[in-house]
């Protein structure tokens, strides 16, 4: 089997590492893959394994039917017999690209948000098959293709720490989100402001998304918090210190999975988050703390428990670990995948009768 993986910028940026790790353990299951990226994305220590085509996702409507033209023409002497998309704007290429090549199409989306951007119903009589990563997503993906071509497959991450892997800081907060939700934000930061005179070594790496970073910080110098507040415009920009912070915070529901987030639970971090529906891997007390409100205590109790007992933590994350590695791991995500695709694309096998005895 051919798959071409079609990510754009969006996805690239936050789940980069864990597509070319799918990508490696695709190859390693004996199918022929090809990236295609945004123009100066593509890495060169994956050039010779892995071969890459660019596209502009970002172009204007006027030339991006020429684009996609050249592209298409550029496949079709090694034609994929499927595009599997990561990001809408991917769907959007990879679906114009499966009708001109007449191959497979396959969406795959993380997060409720990613599935309602992406069009699919626009393209139902094209798509095989939409995965998304738990089983709460299926049914808002059903509703545009139906339960047929719907399943459950994750993006992978690492499947055991390795080596290199970083070691984590007790009093190291990783905080990740949009910065949106508003009461989310001041019960988190009340909740930090009320824990920081016990835990004098405290430090907070926090995203702040382009557009909410200047209310951000002023919610912080309000609470008092700036001074060992640390903002990046995401996590995944400093992805080796974000895993090296014992807790990671989620103030608001992540609508699904975030591979970041994943990466954390698999190395035996502590997720304190917002209770999520959507987030079947975040079950409470068993291999994440959940908050059930926009309400600063109860964020400070969760954070003091995470914080302050290490017992508590330690099992959590090892539980966190072995679940998370189990269902998430890239080499079984990657041969569900290539099976997944194989069923779409070709149907199930089909046993010939043998020969008629005597």
């Amino acid at each position: 089997m051919h798959l071409a993986l079609v990510i754009d910028g969006t996805r690239l940026r936050q789940d980069g590492a864990a597509v070319e790790r799918l990508a490696v353990a695709l190859v390693s299951e004996g199918v022929r893959v090809r990236r295609i990226v945004p123009a100066g994305a593509a890495d060169p220590a994956y050039g010779r394994l892995i071969p890459h085509s660019t596209f502009d996702f970002a172009s204007s409507a006027l030339f991006r039917r020429s684009r996609l033209g050249t592209l298409s023409t550029e496949l079709e002497a090694d034609r994929p017999d499927a595009f599997v998309s990561f990001g809408p704007r991917a769907f959007e290429a990879a679906a114009e690209l499966a009708e001109d090549l007449d191959t497979g199409l396959v969406a795959m989306a993380s997060r409720l948000a990613e599935i309602d951007a992406t069009p699919l119903r626009r393209h139902a009589d094209r798509v095989d098959l939409v995965a998304v990563a738990t089983a709460p997503l299926a049914p808002r993906a059903a509703k545009a293709v139906g339960e047929a071509l719907t399943t459950v497959l994750p993006l992978g991450v690492a499947a055991a720490p390795r080596r290199h892997d970083p070691v984590a800081a007790a009093h190291g907060i990783a905080i990740a989100g949009t910065g949106r939700d508003d009461g989310a934000y001041r019960a988190v930061f009340r909740a930090l402001a009320d824990l920081a005179p016990n835990v004098p070594e405290l430090q907070v790496a926090i995203e702040l998304p382009e557009g909410h970073d200047p209310h951000l910080w002023s919610l912080a110098r309000e609470l008092g918090i700036q001074r060992f507040l640390n903002g990046v415009s995401s996590l995944e920009s400093i992805r080796p210190i974000a895993l090296s912070c014992g807790t990671m915070l989620l103030p608001e529901p992540l609508g699904g999975t975030r591979s970041v987030v994943l990466e954390a639970m698999a190395l035996g971090r502590t997720v304190v988050a917002m209770d999520d529906p959507q987030a079947d891997h975040l079950v409470d007390g068993v291999t994440a703390l959940l908050a059930q409100e926009r309400d600063a205590r109860e964020w400070a109790a969760l954070l003091s428990r995470a914080l302050g007992d290490r017992a508590l933590a330690a099992r959590i994350g090892a539980e966190a670990s072995v679940r998370t590695v189990a269902r998430f791991g890239s080499a079984t995500c990657a041969m569900h995948l290539a099976t997944a695709c194989e069923h779409a694309l070709r149907g199930p096998s089909i046993p010939f009768p043998g020969p008629a005895g005597p």
